[in-house]
């Protein structure tokens, strides 16, 4: 069986997933309801702080598939060394890999649409071959406590609109809210405030982040194939 497999908290990833699967003719399938074999497996998920999250870590520790394709999508800002790190890691046979600019998940702007730029990652898959990933730049400290610098970067609250219908926590993985507060566990990836059916979850960005994000936007599409 070959699947496309997808981590998406904001839908970026998804819509990524969604077009690779109507290309390829392979399964879309969440990541959290993901089997450990494959054939062919594309995966496609976000870019954490230049780092690889955590659920893409567990179910790249458990895969065993014949070929893999790895697309990162990142927020215009840093894609870091994640798609050398999962092939130095994981010793995984990849045959495709990309670096996809997309929205950023705390800016009001348009996503990735040029998907058709991506037909050549599926057009490889036809006659895998290992391609091999360069190491690329990545900040001494993009592991130092990613969570946590998330957490003091954005503010996330509820208004007086909540009315403790616990969506917000059936949507999160992680465990990370409960009837709109978050906890330690949160990494403010605000999936909860897109599920929120009364829109009363809401967030603000600190000083920090939002000097950070003023920071010039890389709009490269890279792909290795």
């Amino acid at each position: 069986m070959n699947a496309v497999i997808y981590y998406s908290d904001t839908g970026q990833c998804r819509r990524i997933a969604e077009y690779l699967a109507g290309k390829s003719g392979y399964a879309l399938t969440d990541i959290h309801e993901a089997q450990s074999g494959y054939g062919t497996v594309i995966l496609v998920f976000p870019v954490h702080c230049q780092n690889i999250p955590a659920a893409v870590k567990t179910f790249l520790s458990k895969l065993k598939a014949g070929t893999l394709a790895a697309v990162a999508v990142y927020g215009k800002m840093s894609f870091g060394n994640v798609l050398y790190e999962i092939q130095r890691r994981y010793r995984h046979s990849i045959a495709a890999a990309a670096y996809v600019p997309s929205k950023h998940a705390y800016l009001a702007e348009n996503g990735f649409e040029d998907f058709e730029k991506l037909d050549c990652i599926t057009e490889k898959l036809k006659n895998p071959v290992a391609v091999k990933i360069p190491r690329s730049r990545k900040n001494i400290f993009a592991n130092f406590l990613p969570s946590f610098r998330s957490r003091i970067g954005v503010k996330l609250y509820a208004d007086a609109a909540c009315d403790k219908c616990g969506a917000c926590s059936k949507v999160c993985k992680r465990g990370a809210i409960e009837n709109g507060i978050p906890n330690k566990k949160c990494i403010r990836c605000l999936k909860c405030v897109e599920a929120c059916p009364r829109n009363a979850l809401h967030f603000s960005t600190r000083l920090a982040m939002r000097m950070y994000l003023n920071k010039r936007k890389k709009e490269d599409l890279i792909i290795y194939i």
